[in-house]
């Protein structure tokens, strides 16, 4: 009598076969539908390198709506500023700066502060501090050594609000003997590619190449840059907050500054890609998950159909 082997091995090798068309086809169909999805999300998925996006209105830059150049409000009656101002340095700042504005042995003297430096500190939040031992180590004030490691200050919602952040400007700028105005920055798409250039040689090493913020030593944290305003990274540049340093207009020009404000701005409000060409260019995680699941997978079942054994049988044949 013979052997149904045979019969029951070509059965099953039949089935097998259509079972890897149909594998075959799944994946061929996930991947066109993939491709399809990333074609029509094509026009989103702008590389960070592209300097050209559509819909630069007047007045602004990019699509975002952020204006080109900020809108500082202007305060007429500078005599009534100067009296509000008073008032307030000494609710909110005379404890530690000093009633003359000289400092004390925990803060640094404001004598050659105001414009630039004040609105800064004011307008990120970063003053008044809410941590008192929160001290700038910057070397231009002089501070004790043992009081220079302190608790950072971070960028957060601000105290006072326009006209109070101005009154306490006007009145330190009237005591100082010397203050960095506040900087106009203005926001030029044209200037992207030269801002790119200069962020990466001067802010990259400490913010990062994307501008979320990295370690700058000594305890110390470079913020990231997407909560800045194009004035306050213009004032940053001029004032160097905290450990970094500060860049005179002989070392970054007016114009280099717009062109570095230009960038972190587009960095900040503009969707990255981050390569690849399907699953919505989400970069090689989400294509690598693809490679894992799906192309392993189908080797194997390459390989398990086509594969022989030492003894020339298939080694989806069974004994």
């Amino acid at each position: 009598m013979k052997s149904a082997r045979p019969n029951q091995h070509n059965g099953m090798a039949a089935v097998r076969r259509r079972g890897l068309r149909g594998a075959l086809a799944a994946v061929v169909a996930l991947l066109l539908l993939g491709q399809a999805g990333s074609v029509a999300r094509a026009e989103d998925a702008t590389h960070w390198l592209t300097p050209s996006r559509p819909a630069i209105g007047p007045g602004l830059l990019f699509e975002t709506g952020i204006p080109a150049q900020d809108e500082s409000p202007v305060f007429r009656d500078q005599a009534q500023l100067l009296r509000e101002g008073n008032d307030l340095y000494g609710t909110h700042c005379a404890s530690c700066h000093g009633v003359s504005a000289l400092g004390t042995r925990g803060a640094p003297s404001l004598q050659s502060s105001g414009g630039a430096v004040v609105d800064f500190y004011l307008s990120t939040g970063r003053m008044p501090l809410a941590d008192k031992a929160a001290v700038s180590p910057n070397p231009a004030y002089p501070i004790a050594a043992d009081m220079m490691l302190g608790t950072q200050a971070y960028h957060t919602l601000p105290l006072f609000d326009a006209r109070q952040s101005a009154a306490i400007d006007a009145y330190v700028t009237s005591r100082a003997a010397q203050s960095i105005p506040i900087p106009i920055v203005n926001l030029d798409s044209t200037k992207l590619q030269r801002g790119r250039l200069l962020y990466e040689d001067n802010c990259e090493a400490c913010h990062g190449a994307a501008a979320e913020g990295a370690t700058a030593g000594r305890q110390w944290t470079a913020l990231p840059l997407d909560r800045a305003t194009p004035t306050q990274l213009g004032e940053a540049v001029r004032i160097g907050p905290g450990v970094m340093p500060r860049f005179t207009s002989r070392q970054l020009s007016d114009d280099d500054v717009d062109a570095i404000a230009t960038y972190v701005r587009f960095l900040a409000t503009n969707s990255q890609s981050y390569g690849g060409t399907v699953m919505g260019y989400l970069g090689p995680i989400s294509e690598g998950a693809v490679g894992a699941f799906i192309g392993v997978g189908f080797l194997f079942w390459v390989i398990y159909f086509t594969g022989t054994r030492a003894d020339g049988r298939r080694f989806n044949e069974i004994d």
